[in-house]
């Protein structure tokens, strides 16, 4: 019998979001926004802000690189950007529904390698590795020794993510390594830090920008369809909050609380900006 594949619901849920962003902002990126020189934390300047984040990635890459791979490249965006620039690119990813788009934007000229990065599997090598709000989702000794792996010698690894402070109470914002777990990490690499560079105050905003959405907007269109399930179907809505009432608890208290703010982001996250070069 043949084997039925599941879809992923997590990948299913970035290709929604890369839907709704392309729709609405018109723009292609699935990371934070960098709200740099006054620009003001709204959705109006989400797209500019996501640009200004490319510009930045771009701006920090050290000379002589030539050769990237892009770790988790999302929709191939900023790949396109890097390959506009003159870099040679290569993508790595799991999500076959956000790749079919990169490879379009790409073309021929670059590689999609469609697996998680620690199955990845290639005799290339690159001048750079980069994790851009990718790093978090990879176990960090496996990212690092494969980085080490798959970079010529003296190549570079930009890491571009969030990580956990240590602030007392409980955050509704996820994901992320500690930092000072991660900082010892480090340690205990042939690695040499080149730039280190806290970026919260100028990626915060994006956090205001998606509570205001789950407030103004996926709140009322939450509401509205619990109460059309309530009118129409009165048994089944009891029967469907019964039966996934901690589910629906945890959604509530995650997206609809009003706690996920540029604030909490900045008190129980720090978004981090790191440089490293391999040693020999």
């Amino acid at each position: 019998m043949a084997r039925i594949h599941k879809i992923d619901l997590y990948e299913v849920g970035l290709g929604m979001l890369f839907i709704i962003v392309k729709f609405f902002l018109k723009s292609e990126y699935l990371h934070y926004g960098f709200f740099s020189d006054g620009l003001k934390g709204d959705i109006s300047n989400l797209a500019k802000a996501q640009e200004n984040y490319a510009d930045f990635l771009l701006s920090q890459i050290p000379e002589g690189v030539k050769t990237i791979i892009d770790v988790g490249c999302g929709s191939g965006k900023m790949a396109q950007n890097l390959v506009r620039h003159g870099y040679r690119v290569d993508c790595v990813s799991p999500n076959s529904l956000l790749n079919e788009h990169a490879r379009k934007l790409l073309g021929d000229d670059s590689e999609i390698f469609q697996c998680k990065y620690q199955e990845l599997q290639t005799e290339k090598r690159y001048d750079m590795i980069l994790f851009s709000e990718t790093f978090h989702y990879i176990p960090i000794d496996i990212s690092i020794e494969n980085s080490l792996k798959f970079a010529n010698p003296r190549g570079y690894i930009m890491i571009c993510d969030f990580f956990k402070t240590n602030a007392p109470g409980k955050s509704r914002l996820g994901g992320g390594y500690k930092l000072s777990t991660w900082e010892k990490k480090t340690e205990k690499f042939p690695l040499t830090m080149i730039k280190e560079q806290d970026i919260t105050e100028e990626t915060a905003p994006t956090i205001d920008i998606v509570n205001s959405l789950s407030e103004e907007v996926f709140h009322p269109i939450w509401n509205l369809i619990s109460r059309l399930a309530e009118d129409r179907y009165p048994h089944l809505l009891k029967l469907v909050k019964w039966k996934f009432r901690k589910k629906i608890a945890k959604i509530e208290n995650k997206h609809f609380s009003g706690q996920r703010t540029g604030e909490n982001f900045k008190k129980y996250k720090k978004y981090m900006f790191y440089l490293f070069q391999k040693r020999d």
